[in-house]
């Protein structure tokens, strides 16, 4: 048998996931809009990006977009929904019924925490594979990038760097100095036409300033006798910053992945900072959306017992949404400059607004 308290949280917690649909979709449609025209934008004046293109990759960026917004999507909806209740004199009666505000809070927090597994669980790693194909085709075709790397705990690093005159692929089977040295070198050099050119072996290869510094060269040609250099210089293109950067970025994983991949970057001698950190991030989802919850109820908690001030109350919690977003940011640039602790660093922006939305709604309740 089902109790009143019951019905009334089943109740509650489907106003809750109605109004987190109006801001979702509301959303959505302004963050789709503002994508499409920025790759607009960026396509002006190229031929050879179509206006399909640009629909489908603003379409596949979305969902990356929204995941930075899911703490607002809940805060607003949980402004949305209690406002409507509070409008139409239902928090009233659940209140003189003798249902306190935690009563009423409990079926939207556990929304909000059981949303943000999901989220987590199973939106994320949709998000992570769209946001890889968007990265795919945005190198391709707004910047026109040839390099190509890859990292693989059975084959180790492989950098490709293409030109007109021809391309080069470098393998190497460890990485150290955070990408900026490889051990164990092959080096096979095509000219245009994927024409074989030669071959280079070396014990290492360290990057400078436009050149790769071979170690112990053993260089092999077609019809010519096998060669050795103590050192050699091999020019590139390629810089550090790039060949950090055009690793998988933690957004492009999803959060089944990210373990797997961290263990990779660690064997391979780079920096795994913001894996970590947006990894620990995930896993802090459920408690950052269930505090946004209780802050947007405890801007909306007064319109219960009185009409009016809606304008500020949306201002105000809009206000501290973006004040945690601040703190957010803030705290995990300290995070991956390595200044905090990488889990300090994910954990403290939803611990810190759990904690004070809780003890902001005791205040203003039993206070």
């Amino acid at each position: 048998m089902i109790r009143p308290t019951q019905t009334l949280g089943l109740y509650l917690a489907r106003q809750f996931l109605v109004g987190i649909a109006i801001v979702l979709g509301l959303l959505a449609v302004v963050m789709f809009t503002v994508e499409v025209i920025e790759h607009l934008r960026r396509a002006s004046g190229r031929e050879d990006i179509a206006f399909t293109l640009v629909i489908r990759m603003a379409a596949m960026k979305l969902p990356s977009v929204l995941q930075q917004l899911w703490p607002f999507v809940f805060m607003f909806g949980a402004m949305l929904s209690l406002t409507r209740l509070a409008n139409s004199s239902e928090l009233v009666v659940a209140r003189s019924a003798g249902v306190s505000v935690w009563q009423m809070l409990a079926p939207l927090v556990i929304c909000a925490a059981l949303s943000g597994g999901l989220i987590v669980t199973v939106y994320n790693p949709v998000a992570a594979l769209l946001a890889a194909r968007h990265q795919q085709l945005d190198a391709t075709y707004f910047k026109g990038q040839t390099s190509l790397i890859t990292v693989s705990t059975r084959t180790g690093l492989w950098l490709r760097e293409a030109e007109r005159e021809g391309q080069q692929v470098i393998h190497a089977t460890a990485v150290s100095g955070n990408g900026s040295v490889l051990n164990d070198v092959t080096i096979f050099i095509y000219q245009a036409g994927d024409r074989f050119a030669r071959r280079i072996d070396a014990d290492e290869a360290r990057l400078g300033k436009g050149v790769w510094r071979l170690d112990n060269a053993r260089i092999a040609e077609p019809d010519q006798p096998r060669r050795f250099l103590e050192t050699m210089d091999l020019p590139t293109t390629l810089t550090l910053t790039q060949i950090v950067d055009s690793l998988a970025p933690p957004e492009s994983l999803s959060f089944w992945q990210l373990p797997h991949f961290i263990d990779l970057l660690q064997r391979s001698g780079f920096s795994t900072l913001a894996h970590r950190l947006h990894w620990h991030s995930l896993l802090a989802t459920p408690l950052l959306l269930a505090g946004m919850v209780i802050l947007g109820a405890a801007f909306c908690i007064r319109l219960s017992r009185r009409r009016g001030g809606m304008g500020w109350v949306f201002f105000a919690g809009t206000m501290s949404g973006f004040a945690i977003f601040f703190l957010t940011d803030l705290v995990q640039a300290f995070g991956s400059a390595g200044k905090l602790p990488v889990v300090l660093a994910a954990w403290t922006p939803a611990a810190v607004t759990s904690m004070s939305t809780i003890a902001a709604m005791f205040h203003l309740e039993d206070g």
